[in-house]
């Protein structure tokens, strides 16, 4: 791997590619992913993923963002995203995994056939200073993803924090392209862990893997957890080699815990963490089997956490609930574009909009979120995007979009419409016209509730908390 990162890392550079050029990674999970971000930090780049999953309009606004130069894409990218990708101006050069389909881009093959070598091989220095080394982007609460800096500092922090299982393997279905898989992918790497990694999860493929490579721990998002709790497929395959669990992105229940527990009779238990890009990753996390009921374990190194009231940002302490206020080495640099004083308080902790609360021994509690984003399936979804969508249809006068608990899912995005006077549609309509313009995870999958109102203040922002009340009545009938 070290040979293949200075071999495409040397081709960058005859390619052109210099400090402080934006390279875009449009990728499912492959080899290509890793070798090709940690050359281009070599080179002096700065790195970003851009998911394989988005829309075209998602493409569009997240490389807006960015303004990457040089563009790599897998084949099945390449087939989505190519027209949409070079009908971009700051785009100089395309260049796709494998062999190039087309006179118009670079094979990567082709692009690293020359060897370096590696013994003299030198990355670019910057000397200390500050300079952003990744784009990730980060659902907002309102509206569309935003660019999240992180500096090569973050990325040398979080690289080196415990692994809390250091010597057993990880399988791993989480996408590269977020901070839950790059990083986690990235710091069990640097701390010598085996990765076994798959595509997209497909639950008989993913048994299949577990027993042929003995994957002795799972990263996970909850609805996985869920699945293994119930499915009829886990008796048939030979499990026992997992030992561990490491669930995020959503809090898991109990009872699922549990369930879990006894269909893999080799687990030691599931370990849960609370994280996010602006953190790097984890901001806590449980590194025992024999942690709090309900808890996301203790402060991950880097992090320094405050807990402040809402109303008047006194800092609390133990069993008081607050917002999670965050600074430390792995704190990111803020976003594209944005100033820092919208999302950072005055002694330089970034505003999380979690709220929860810590005790005694130093375990953290998550209760509730200020931020609205939904939660389906460890991807955020922003109420106020698929609102817009919705507000596109002509037989939309207003909308508002909340989730709907699922134990599968964790949350469903939900609509409540208001029809357009003398429109008709239906709730498929509204479902298959939302569908044809997001990425699957951001379909209304619990659906359309249709009303005379919806609830606003009197500055006109919307009051999600009785919309959500509305569809708990409901859900009472």
């Amino acid at each position: 791997m070290a040979h293949r990162i200075v071999n495409t890392a040397a081709s960058l550079a005859e390619l052109g590619v210099k400090k402080g050029d934006i390279i875009a990674i449009v990728s499912e999970n492959r080899s290509e992913v890793v070798i090709v971000s940690l050359a281009a930090l070599c080179s002096g780049a700065t790195i970003t993923f851009i998911n394989s999953a988005y829309t075209k309009g998602e493409i569009q606004h997240v490389t807006s963002i960015s303004k990457p130069k040089y563009v790599f894409l897998s084949p099945n990218a390449y087939k989505n995203h190519y027209e949409s990708v070079r009908a971009q101006a700051f785009v100089s050069k395309i260049l796709v995994f494998g062999d190039s389909p087309s006179t118009e881009v670079i094979s990567y093959n082709e692009l690293c056939r020359q060897k370096a070598v590696f013994s003299s091989y030198r990355p670019v220095d910057f000397f200390g200073r500050v300079e952003t080394a990744l784009i990730l982007y980060s659902s907002g609460t309102t509206g569309l993803p935003k660019g999240a800096k992180l500096t090569h500092t973050n990325l040398i922090a979080a690289a080196q924090q415990k692994e809390p299982c250091p010597d057993i393997s990880m399988l791993t279905v989480a996408p590269w392209c977020n901070t839950l898989g790059y990083i986690t992918m990235m710091r069990a790497l640097v701390n010598g862990k085996e990765v076994i990694y798959l595509q997209k999860f497909q639950e008989k493929q993913y048994l299949e893997t577990v027993q042929k490579y003995k994957a002795q721990s799972l990263l996970v998002a909850p609805p996985l957890v869920v699945l293994l709790s119930k499915s009829s497929l886990v008796d048939k395959y030979d499990l026992s080699s997992v030992q561990v669990i490491y669930s995020g992105g959503a809090p898991l229940d109990g009872g699922v815990i549990q369930q879990v527990k006894k269909r893999l009779p080799k687990l030691h238990g599931v370990l849960q963490g609370y994280g996010m890009t602006e953190a790097t990753g984890a901001v806590t996390e449980e590194t025992t089997t024999d942690a709090k009921k309900d808890s996301v374990g203790k402060v991950v190194q880097g992090n320094i956490l405050k807990i402040v009231d809402v109303e008047t940002r006194k800092t609390l302490g133990p069993g008081q609930p607050g917002e999670v206020c965050l600074n430390g080495v792995v704190l990111f640099d803020g976003y594209i574009g944005k100033a820092k004083n919208d999302d950072f308080d005055e002694d330089g902790f970034y505003r999380s909009g979690d709220i929860a609360y810590y005790d005694e021994e130093g375990y953290f509690f998550i209760i509730d979120r200020i931020k609205e984003l939904i939660k389906y399936k460890a991807w955020q979804v922003s109420p106020a995007e698929i609102e817009a969508v919705l507000l596109e249809h002509p037989a939309v006068r207003d909308a508002g979009v909340t989730g709907v608990p699922d134990p599968l899912a964790g949350e469903l995005p939900t609509a409540f419409v208001v029809k357009q006077p003398s429109h008709e549609v239906t709730e498929k309509d509204l479902i298959n016209f939302v569908a044809s313009k997001v990425s699957p995870w951001k379909q209304l999958r619990g659906g359309v509730r249709f009303v005379n109102e919806i609830p606003k203040t009197g500055s006109g922002k919307i009051l999600r908390r009785i919309i959500r009340d509305m569809l708990k009545a409901q859900s009472k009938l």
